[in-house]
């Protein structure tokens, strides 16, 4: 039985393969069609999800109640709960939400969706931890939700920075690749006047960048930023001669950055 739920919760999110390549509004036609001749819990549920996905709440609500009367409302908890978010009744959606999660606590989408309706009511801890768990629910979590969650974690108290950098060391970890994660670190300590662990983790973020021209123009930012104009001049005329002869157009646009950087640090 649970295994059936939970296919009808991935079959009504699916669009008919008809209807694949048509924009909402010729989904919804086809959709109506259908629903005269014969009303399935199905139809129903994908209608409202199409009504979801162009903003027509109500209607959405009104298909997902009427798919509730026909089959089993628990895969449909997930989508009440994100109408309701972006409706604005943060508490409501919550409610669907931990419904889902009690009906399937193995869908880490559910989670992330709860956690954002903790933080609409300001149940910051609530939000992280749910954060969390999606995290060890997925292979590979999005790097955003790593960033998110750090900052959620930050913003709680200022106290709880190193908190905030080992979680997003976690992500570094668990996905293989520092990126975006690593960046943000190092906003985070160059906002709490830690400059020398910022260029540490910058140089690490070389490594994982081969030192290419991109990055040295940005080590030299951070540079400027440190105060160490001497050290920057020198990785930004590097970047330069590195990239010489490039044909690369972005290449090319930074070079040019580059040199009118140059020309006023000089």
């Amino acid at each position: 039985m649970r295994k059936f739920l939970l296919l009808s919760c991935l079959i009504f999110i699916s669009v008919n393969v008809a209807m694949a390549h048509q924009g909402i509004h010729e989904q919804v036609d086809f959709l109506n069609e259908r629903l005269k001749k014969q009303p399935t819990y199905q139809l129903y549920a994908q209608r409202a999800h199409l009504y979801f996905e162009g903003g027509q709440y109500d209607s959405a609500l009104k298909d997902l109640d009427k798919a509730s009367k026909m089959g089993p409302k628990e895969p449909l908890l997930l989508e009440y709960g994100n109408i309701y978010l972006l409706k604005g009744d943060a508490a409501k959606a919550l409610k669907y939400f931990s419904q889902f999660i009690n009906f399937n606590d193995k869908f880490g989408e559910a989670y992330q969706a709860r956690a954002k309706a903790h933080q609409n009511l300001g149940q910051t801890a609530d939000a992280i931890q749910d954060l969390k768990h999606s995290f060890q629910l997925q292979q590979f979590p999005h790097p955003g939700l790593y960033i998110e969650a750090s900052n959620l974690i930050y913003s709680n108290k200022t106290s709880n920075l190193l908190s905030a950098l080992d979680l997003l060391d976690d992500g570094i970890k668990r996905l293989g690749v520092q990126g975006q994660l690593q960046e943000h670190a190092i906003k985070l300590l160059l906002e709490n006047n830690r400059p020398a662990f910022a260029t540490e983790r910058m140089l690490l973020l070389g490594n994982e960048r081969n030192h290419n021209v991109f990055w040295r123009f940005e080590y030299a930012q951070l540079l400027l930023k440190t105060g160490r104009k001497s050290d920057a001049n020198l990785e930004l005329k590097r970047a330069l001669n590195e990239s010489k002869g490039n044909k690369n157009a972005a290449v090319a646009d930074l070079r040019l950055k580059i040199s009118q950087q140059l020309s006023q640090l000089n």
